[in-house]
């Protein structure tokens, strides 16, 4: 696992200007005293490998689930976290759902991407599959549900930057509430995480974030970095574009 984060580092590094993480401010790190459940949105090839990296900073074992025709063509992953999910059938479904109950201990991070398939990123969030409610209320025990956030974007650099935004995370206990009324508080706190996402985005404030994986710069950039080890620049080198 260690050197599969290490190589999604490597990839990041060479494909985005930075990778960056927000977490709450009253929550630095995610606490570990219960199973944790992330429900993020899926637009991107790369939403799995940052739930990998910001699952790994903030100190959880990392899981996800992946849809089983896919998992199928690249059984690699099952050795990296992944947990096979066959939507063909309902009992198949449900089979793969029990089985992932049993990852649910303490430390435990699971990704869920409850759209159940890539969507665009404009796309409002609904008709949400139930299975991360389902795996909440029949855990056996209080779990954590934590709402996040991924977009992509480009602001100003000449490789676009990629941002989690980690939401308040919030206690769920068995017989709480039913699958459909949960799901429906998923996909509530998940735009809300979105919506704060992009009004971020829009104003392009870095403030709210620290960085993950730090990127290429772009190359008027590196060549003002020269220039300043020369000594041909004054004053203090930006490393962003203004």
């Amino acid at each position: 696992m260690a050197g599969f984060e290490r190589y999604l580092r490597f990839l990041a590094r060479g494909r985005f200007a930075a990778v960056h993480l927000r977490t709450p401010a009253a929550v630095p790190a995610v606490p570990g005293d219960l199973p944790l459940i992330f429900v993020a949105n899926h637009t991107n090839w790369w939403d799995g490998f940052l739930a990998c990296l910001v699952g790994r900073e903030l100190g959880t074992t990392f899981h996800v689930l992946m849809e089983s025709r896919h998992l199928a063509r690249y059984r690699f992953f099952l050795r990296v976290g992944a947990l096979p999910m066959d939507r063909t059938s309902a009992p198949r479904a449900y089979a793969d759902l029990e089985r992932a109950r049993e990852v649910l201990v303490p430390g435990t991070g699971l990704w869920i991407f409850p759209q159940g398939a890539r969507r665009p990123a404009g796309q409002s969030l609904v008709g949400l599959e139930t299975g991360a409610a389902h795996l909440a209320l029949e855990a056996g025990s209080p779990v954590r549900l934590c709402p996040v956030g991924f977009r992509y974007a480009h602001l100003g650099e000449h490789l676009p930057e990629a941002f989690a935004w980690v939401g308040e995370p919030w206690v769920v206990r068995a017989g709480g509430a039913d699958r459909k009324a949960l799901t429906g508080e998923i996909g509530v706190r998940m735009t809300t995480v979105l919506d704060e996402l992009d009004a971020v985005l829009r104003a392009e404030d870095l403030a709210p974030f620290r960085p993950l994986v730090r990127g290429s710069l772009s190359l008027n950039k590196q060549l003002d970095r020269l220039r300043h080890r020369l000594g041909w620049l004054d004053g203090p080198f930006e490393e962003r574009n203004g």
